[in-house]
């Protein structure tokens, strides 16, 4: 019996030090976003080249870039209404959370860094997200994103002014503008796609800075 009891308290300290052991090993990472995303077309822009420089020098080159311009504000105008606007925080934000803490980090969403202890401090800027002409021959567009990111350890003021990194992802699928329009418009799962690629970019650069 006292065997027994010698066995039992053996197994309750061993479960006792895995508890501890995966406790410490639980990264924190603190979230603060700032500022929202902005749905984006570029496809005029995309077909500019430096015709407009060489016939008529810098005010060429101004004046078709606003006429571009023009044309891809006319664009957007047309997708927008076709969007879910809350793609940016149900997908991005949800996967990077997910992500982060299927690594075994504890991610708190913040909106101030008052309460802040030791742990890591990303910040994150969101740009835009969109559709952008990525073959001028075919004239076929693909989602992308863009937004800028800074992380670092360390709840000090001097660690959270780190330099922001520029984050460009585009996805792989690609569609005529037309088929974006369409009935069955593969706008939103595209959206949701290339915002899901970037939040796990996201994720494993944190993740595998943490081992090196």
């Amino acid at each position: 019996m006292i065997f027994q009891k010698e066995i039992l308290s053996c197994i309750a300290v061993m479960l006792l030090l895995a508890t501890s052991t995966c406790a410490a090993d639980t990264k924190t990472v603190y979230i603060d976003i700032i500022g929202e995303g902005e749905f984006e077309v570029v496809y005029h822009r995309a077909l500019t080249n430096a015709t407009g420089a060489v016939i008529a020098g810098l005010i060429g080159v101004g004046i078709q870039s606003g006429i571009e311009s023009d044309r891809d504000l006319r664009k957007r105008d047309e997708l927008q209404p076709l969007i879910n606007k809350d793609s940016w925080k149900t997908k991005f934000l949800d996967t990077l959370n997910d992500k982060l803490e299927s690594s075994g980090f504890d991610a708190v969403w913040v909106e101030n860094f008052k309460d802040i202890n030791d742990g890591i401090i990303l910040s994150i800027y969101p740009d835009q997200y969109g559709f952008r002409m990525v073959d001028t021959s075919t004239q076929m567009v693909s989602a992308f994103t863009t937004f800028k990111a800074s992380f670092s350890s360390g709840s000090t003021i001097k660690n959270r002014k780190q330099k922001k990194e520029n984050f460009y992802i585009t996805n792989r699928n690609q569609h005529s503008y037309h088929d974006l329009l369409a009935e069955d418009s593969p706008v939103n799962s595209e959206l949701e796609a290339v915002l899901i690629k970037a939040a796990k970019r996201l994720a494993n650069k944190i993740i595998y800075s943490t081992k090196e």
